[in-house]
């Protein structure tokens, strides 16, 4: 009864999602895609029907030439619709699959937009994504088994089987028989793959991580100069062993299965010659009916080794990844709520603590922790501190991307919930992107509703100092990736930084967005920043006190708690740790 239900719930049940997704996805296609299979499963019987007729003819000779003519033209019509429906109902399942890939990443993409930011912090949540990336690739080809089956398969062997039928009864019983142990011991192959899937995911893509550190562009340039290649090598093959271990044992299994399926068939396939010819000896089916079921049965029984071994048992083994995916778009209940903020609008957070997923000791860790802070419009507010001190992961929070685990955060009243701030913010972290696009496109991408002249472009490039003759132009192509221009680090930073000033803001975070660039420019570029960040709120995290200085504010951030709040006139008056650490830092300028 387990595996019944295992049988129903994982391949049957998931089988009817699929099939339910891809009617609304597309409907006429669908139902043609389904007209085409059962023509194609028609014709194979209409050529098995054209083949007796054919050789009753000559055994019988009642038409002359004439009438033998009429017959093989009946013969080569079914032949030829045959090929052309073969070819047909193939090439249109192709077709429809690449329409299908394309939706089906267009609701996978969506369903990943829409999850919290704080979510990829989680290994079981990138095991989860990574397996539904993977089970949307084959959605098309394992949803439409059932549908094969019924509109081909069954239609071809239900057709077939009414003829051998009328030919002689025990054929067509003898047919059915046969083909329901080898369907129910192919099913069975779904328990042992659902387990694979699970086992390997996270070994799967924890293989191609250290392939990455091993060959990808971010990691081989010190992977090379550390000389720690053979490392990684070594990790990877140690990970690949334990991978290839579990899909050999999976593979020991199937292959079991399929050995006795086939001896099974083979002894099937031999009774039902068997019973042919002593019907053709009996007189109880004529010569032109023998060749016709003869010649038949190989495409009888290559059909069912098809549809066991090929597609239900690809289906079955790929159902597992397919699963993963219905059930990770299952999360995906519409548009996500737009959260508007006012147009102007302070900060104010209370009493908020944040902790990353991983644990230590069995116990999370907070890295903020019991912040109150407000921030009035318009104000600019510099974050200093030591390295881990939670300076970043409190502009996180701000910028809405981490939820409290404790506290709230509001925006001029306005509360973050559960939804996604549509407006209003801006932020330039210091691990930025940078995308193998147009340079216009680079910056534009922050806010693509926003007005598109050039106008606004070029002046905020020339603000920030982006060179448009870096990329031969704005329209020019940046990254080797696709034989554009590459760039120095700082440039990209400069371009990272007019990206975050494009967007529309009330709210500017910069997190060491100057951290490639040295000090002059450093000096030159905010200074410039204080000019353009005077109609809205801004937020600076950086580890140049001197840069500090343009705030009007500054925060002393240490162990996730603010231990000092004022302007560098006042906190370098007192004891504390500003002072300690703006002295530190003047001693290097002495």
């Amino acid at each position: 009864m387990r595996h019944k239900n295992f049988i129903y719930n994982h391949f049957v049940y998931n089988n009817l999602v699929g099939i339910r997704l891809l009617f609304q996805i597309s409907p006429k296609n669908i139902i043609l895609y389904s007209v085409f299979q059962m023509l194609h499963g028609a014709s194979w019987v209409l050529q098995v029907m054209s083949v007796q007729y054919f050789f009753d003819g000559i055994s019988e000779n009642q038409s002359g030439m004439p009438g033998l003519a009429i017959k093989i033209l009946l013969l080569g019509a079914a032949y030829a619709f045959a090929q052309t429906m073969n070819g047909v109902a193939n090439c249109y399942g192709q077709i429809l699959n690449l329409k299908v890939i394309k939706e089906t990443n267009k609701i996978l993409f969506g369903t990943i937009d829409k999850k919290e930011t704080i979510a990829f912090e989680y290994a079981e949540e990138l095991d989860r994504i990574d397996k539904a990336v993977r089970g949307s690739e084959g959605v098309f080809w394992v949803s439409t088994t059932i549908l094969d089956i019924i509109f081909f398969y069954v239609f071809y062997f239900v057709m077939m089987s009414w003829y051998l039928f009328s030919l002689a009864p025990i054929l067509g019983i003898s047919i059915v028989i046969i083909f329901i142990p080898n369907v129910v011991a192919r099913l069975l192959h779904m328990i042992s793959f659902e387990h694979l899937e699970n086992e390997t995911a996270p070994v799967r893509r924890k293989m191609e991580y250290y392939a990455g550190c091993f060959i990808g562009k971010e990691h081989y340039k010190e992977t090379r100069l550390w000389g720690c290649g053979s490392y990684f090598f070594d990790r990877y093959n140690e990970v690949l062993k334990k991978l290839n271990r579990l899909h050999f044992c999976m593979q020991i299994h199937k292959e079991k299965i399929n050995f006795c399926i086939n001896v099974l068939t083979v002894s099937a396939y031999g009774i039902i010659i068997g019973m042919l010819v002593h019907s053709v000896l009996t007189g109880a089916v004529s010569v032109g009916a023998f060749a016709a079921v003869f010649a038949a049965l190989r495409e009888f029984y290559g059909f069912m080794d098809e549809v066991i071994s090929e597609r239900l048992a690809v289906a079955i083994e790929n159902m597992a990844t397919v699963k993963n995916f219905f059930e990770f778009i299952k999360e995906d209940r519409g548009e996500q709520e737009q959260i508007r903020l006012p147009e102007r609008f302070e900060v104010r957070l209370d009493h908020v603590s944040f902790a990353y997923p991983q644990t230590e000791n069995g116990k999370q860790k907070n890295v903020i922790s019991d912040i109150n802070l407000r921030i009035p419009w318009g104000q600019t507010v510099a974050l200093v501190g030591e390295n881990g001190s939670g300076k970043s992961t409190l502009c996180h929070i701000i910028a809405g991307l981490y939820p409290p685990v404790k506290g709230t955060i509001s925006y001029g009243g306005v509360q973050r919930g559960a939804g996604r701030i549509g407006n209003g913010i801006s932020a330039v972290f210091q691990k930025f992107c940078r995308y193998s696009m147009p340079l216009g496109e680079n910056i534009r991408i922050s806010d693509m509703d926003s007005d598109r002249s050039w106008d606004k472009l070029k002046r905020i490039c020339e603000d920030v100092g982006v060179v448009p003759e870096w990329a031969g132009g704005m329209g020019g192509m940046l990254g080797r990736e696709f034989g554009g221009a590459e760039i120095s680090g700082g440039q990209w930073q400069r371009i990272a930084i007019a990206r975050g000033i494009y967007r529309n803001n009330s709210l500017l975070i910069l997190d060491e967005p100057t951290a490639a660039i040295d000090a002059l420019e450093e000096k030159y570029l905010y200074e410039e920043f204080g000019k353009l960040s005077r109609n809205c709120t801004a937020i600076i995290v950086t580890h140049r006190l001197a840069s500090a200085q343009i705030a009007d504010r500054i925060l002393v951030i240490k162990d996730g708690r603010i231990v000092q709040d004022g302007s560098h006139d006042e906190l370098a008056a007192v004891p504390g740790e500003y002072k300690t650490m703006y002295e530190l830092q003047r001693q290097w300028y002495q």
